[in-house]
């Protein structure tokens, strides 16, 4: 059970913020460092080296690591302390980690969630004094950047043309680059990853087909996901890709000029026997949504459809939202249910079992508001409130 802790001051809870901020890449950092207390007594029966590293290990450095994505590091005892208060807040509020996929839901595929437990863990720690470990055995081994490729070497890797620069001063910016791939004959594509050239700014990702089929949607702490077995993404031979980044500097790096080079990797698969690409239908939400508003939209399926993948953008935060598919009998199917989304993760949820779909389904989405924090920094809408979906025609 995770105990129930008293509510954050003004001045905490705006560090909280800061830190899903800069954790999500968007949003405004205070340039104070994190907000510390008076020593508190040490009631938490967990402390930092025996039970909360290994949990920051496992579920949190695939971001929070030296020269990461995050500009605070979890991975030691020192690095961590001063941002328990926020870490705890964001946790508590569903914030982090930032994977909204319901598990109440339809499965899908590289879910990051922590667990009860570990939960429980973590909140005690951040409340009970942030105790480090018993004397003598408080060092912990060290935590290496994750490996470029989580899914091992990828069959083709193509770089960008050139560096793109974002001087000192410019703390946030959004680049497209047309990398050609070099391929003379016709290929299948089952996954997309990127390498970033500086892992620091590179904040999110979409890799395209020049005639805007996405190939993959990449954001830190990725895992290249491969598409079902028996389907993929055709690459015409000549092809280019359209790679469009979002790049955010930490608030420590804001004043330094940095620069970047992201690598592309493909990895391939044999042509399905049915020849038939992954195509995408969108279901848009209303172009103007007030804050606090329940929208409710849908769309139609015209062809008969295997469903594999979702890819939601959220235009504020809410509390759920779920996607429901209505048979031309009017029975209903859950195709997949979202838990506290936010605008900030545009990422694509693969199901773990495809969804058939006849002809004429009605595709319906539904959003219930979340409670509005008036601590909470404004949010750049940066995508559409919409749901697409990625199947396979019949």
């Amino acid at each position: 059970m995770v105990r129930l802790v008293k509510p954050l001051g003004q001045v905490a809870r705006r560090h909280a913020w800061a830190l899903g901020a800069i954790g999500l890449g968007v949003g405004l950092v205070s340039v104070m460092a994190p907000s510390t207390e008076a020593h508190k007594a040490i009631t938490s029966k967990y402390n930092y080296t025996e039970h909360v590293f290994p949990i920051l290990r496992d579920r949190c450095a695939r971001c929070h690591y030296q020269g990461g994505p995050t500009p605070m590091s979890l991975t030691t005892y020192l690095d961590a302390v001063p941002w328990a208060e926020s870490m705890r807040e964001q946790l508590v509020g569903e914030k982090m980690p930032p994977w909204y996929a319901d598990p109440t839901g339809p499965a899908v595929k590289g879910g990051h969630t922590i667990s009860t437990r570990e939960l429980d863990v973590l909140v005690t720690w951040a409340t009970g004094g942030t105790p480090n470990g018993p004397i003598g055995k408080q060092d912990v081994p060290e935590v290496k950047p994750p490996a470029p490729w989580r899914a091992g070497k990828p069959d083709l890797e193509v770089k960008m043309p050139k560096a793109h620069d974002l001087p000192a001063g410019t703390q946030e910016d959004e680049f497209e680059a047309t990398i050609p791939t070099g391929l003379t004959e016709e290929k299948w594509v089952k996954a997309v990853d990127i390498s970033p050239g500086d892992t620091s700014m590179v904040r999110d990702a979409v890799i395209a087909l020049e005639n805007g089929t996405v190939l993959g949607l990449w954001v830190p702490g990725y895992d290249a996901i491969a598409a079902p077995n028996g389907t993929g993404f055709k690459l015409p031979a000549n092809a280019s890709l359209k790679l469009k980044l979002h790049y955010k500097k930490s608030w420590q790096d804001e004043q330094n000029a940095k620069s970047d080079q992201t690598t592309v990797g493909l990895y391939f698969t044999d042509a399905p026997l049915s020849g038939k690409t992954i195509e995408a239908l969108e279901v848009k939400g209303p172009e103007t949504n007030a804050p606090g508003s329940s929208p409710a939209f849908n769309g139609t399926m015209k062809t008969g459809a295997r469903v594999v993948a979702l890819r939601p953008s959220f235009d504020q935060g809410y509390k759920d939202a779920v996607v429901e598919a209505v048979l031309p009998n009017n029975r209903r199917v859950t195709v997949m249910k979202f838990r506290a989304p936010q605008p900030l993760w545009y990422r694509r949820y693969w199901l773990t079992e495809p969804i058939e779909l006849p002809a004429g389904t009605r595709l319906e989405v539904k959003a219930t508001p979340a409670i509005v924090d008036e601590f909470a920094p404004p949010v750049q809408k940066r995508y559409p409130l919409q749901v697409t979906f990625d199947y396979v025609p019949q």
